[in-house]
Formats: C-alpha cells, sequence, structure tokens
C-alpha cells in the first residue's frame, strides 16, 4: 500500500490503516489498483518494458529482465545502462599468496565473475500505479530486486534482496551488483569521504606512489559510505547507499558495488572463524538494502544528490 503523506516541519503526521466491514466513508483515500503485467504476458509484445514519470525514464529488456536504459526527461538525457548481479568465487590462497578471502580480506580468485541466474536473466513482473511503477525482477534463488519509481522523484530506486548465498558447492561468494554504461569515464570515478567531500578515484593508481597491481579487482575497491559516481562531459552517473559499502569502478562507464558476502575460509586476521554467519534459519543470512541512481548532466548532478542524501540520511 503507498498513499502520499504531508508532515508539518519538524513535526510529525500519524496514520492510522484499520481493516473495517463499513464501507468507504466520503473524504476518505481514493484507492487505486496497480496493473500488473508478468514475463508470461510479454512473451508476444516486441517492445521493450518502459517505466516513467515526470524526470525519469527507465527501459528494461523484454528477452533478458534486466535494465537497458535510463532517461532524465530534464535534459532529454539518455545514457544506456545494464545492471547485473555476479559474484566472485572467493580466493582460499594460491600459488602467489596463501592469503584467503575473509572477514577483513576482499581477494577474489579471479578478475572475472561469474552471473548469478543461468542466461543472465530475470523474471519480471510490471507494477503501474498513479503514485508508484515498480518492476520486480527475480533473477536467481537468492537474488531479486524492486526497481521503483515515485511521483515526483528524481531518482530511481533499487531495492535488492540477497540470500541466502548457496555453498553447498564448497566455494565462498562475494555478491556485486553493476552497472555497464556508455559513460566516457577515462579511469575515473568517485567515492564520499563518510558523507562529506568526494574523492576522485583514478584505476590501478596512486597519487603518491607507483602502484604495482597485484590483485586488480580489490585493489581497487574503495568504501562507499553514502555515494559514489562516474561521469563524463554529458553524463553523469550518482548511485547512493543507504549503509556504507565497497565498490569500484574496474572498466570505463561501469560502477559495481559490494553487496553481501559468505566465505568458508578464516583470513587469518584474529577473527579464529570463516564469515559464514548461518542464521535463524541454518542456511545463511538475507540482506536487503536500497541504491538510488540519479542520471544528470554534471553540472546540476551535485544539487541533486546532495539534497537526496541529505533526506536518505
Amino acid at each position: 500500500m503507498v498513499f502520499e503523506v504531508k508532515a508539518p516541519p519538524l513535526g510529525f503526521a500519524t496514520y492510522f490503516v484499520n481493516f473495517t466491514k463499513q464501507n468507504r466513508r466520503e473524504g476518505a483515500f481514493k484507492s487505486h489498483k496497480s496493473i500488473v503485467h508478468e514475463t508470461s504476458d510479454l512473451k508476444d509484445s516486441e517492445e521493450d518494458i518502459v517505466i516513467k514519470n515526470e524526470f525519469v525514464r527507465l527501459q528494461f529488456s523484454k528477452k533478458t529482465g534486466r535494465l537497458v536504459s535510463m532517461t532524465d526527461m530534464i535534459s532529454k538525457l539518455t545514457t544506456t545502462v545494464d545492471q547485473q548481479f555476479l559474484w566472485y568465487a572467493a580466493s582460499d590462497g594460491n600459488g602467489i599468496s596463501s592469503q584467503a578471502s575473509g572477514a577483513y580480506i576482499f581477494r577474489p580468485n579471479s578478475s572475472e565473475p561469474y552471473v548469478v541466474s543461468p542466461g543472465n536473466k530475470a523474471e519480471i513482473k510490471i507494477f503501474v500505479g498513479p503514485l508508484v511503477q515498480e518492476v520486480r525482477q527475480v533473477f536467481s534463488a537468492f537474488a531479486s530486486q524492486v526497481v521503483r519509481l515515485y511521483s515526483g522523484q528524481r531518482h530511481a530506486e533499487f531495492e535488492y534482496t540477497i540470500g541466502p548465498i548457496p555453498v553447498n558447492d564448497n566455494r565462498g561468494k562475494e555478491i556485486i551488483t553493476r552497472f555497464d554504461t556508455d559513460i566516457k569515464s577515462e579511469s575515473l570515478f568517485y567515492t564520499d569521504a563518510n558523507g562529506r567531500e568526494m574523492q576522485k578515484r583514478k584505476r590501478n593508481y596512486r597519487p603518491t606512489w607507483k602502484l604495482e597491481v597485484t590483485e586488480p579487482v580489490s585493489g581497487n575497491y574503495y568504501p562507499i559510505n553514502s555515494r559514489v559516481y562516474i561521469k563524463d562531459s554529458k553524463s553523469q552517473m550518482t548511485i547512493l547507499t543507504d549503509r556504507s559499502l565497497g565498490g569500484s569502478s574496474l572498466k570505463d562507464g561501469s560502477v559495481e558495488i559490494m553487496l553481501h558476502r559468505r566465505l568458508l575460509r578464516d583470513d587469518q586476521r584474529g577473527v579464529g572463524e570463516a564469515l559464514n554467519e548461518p542464521g535463524t534459519t541454518g542456511k545463511g543470512l538475507v540482506v536487503r538494502g536500497k541504491l538510488s541512481v540519479i542520471l544528470a548532466p554534471p553540472e546540476d548532478s551535485a544539487a541533486l544528490h546532495r539534497v537526496l542524501g541529505e533526506e536518505m540520511l
């Protein structure tokens, strides 16, 4: 249930929702049922799937169920965006180093992650209502997402649910989401310093010494406390997080963010156990969080992501 509310400055408003046998009285909320489309309903359609509000337009592939483009309706700016969920296989140590990936150490055994679903496809449902439109994506038994556009909002919301991460194949897994765009970022990306000043990051580079690249993935990861962005002269894509995460841009036009980890080896940093939390079910933990994505010209982006960041905080 979604409805619009108003709260006074420095105040609050309280709403009660009850089931009742009485008829709806005059002046109460007008109800709308969402229009629902499932993947099976879309097989005969040739067109991709689109949801949009006054500010943002999102296009999804009918064949894969994945996001393919994002448009800022104000500037008429369109960027190709392919969002995927992938996982890195955790290292147990190798000939170069015996260091395993663990609670304090991120060390994948390959620079290439694996897709979470066969064919890298998602089953989707589309819900269209007067206040919110959403695309629900199920990539696999442990990776799903709801992409939402709220009326009057300049950003798109990506609410992910990851877990329990399966480890019955005896492989530790580190789950990421990756946004691949046509932005010409030229090895540069920007992360925040604890929600304050944005820091410029350059792939495979350190400003005060010559970097010897031995870990091409984890050596380029940085903390993302509240946001990360890439840009060129025309476009800037900013991703805001609802918690501190890690991430990087391992190729031009790309941003990846670590969402969840489940590992089977101790990293020898004092914990004395693997990062393998079973949770109350014994099957592993489930995490749910939100990423808020803004596409805008670079000259407009700071005003947008600073305000949204304060609202999220």
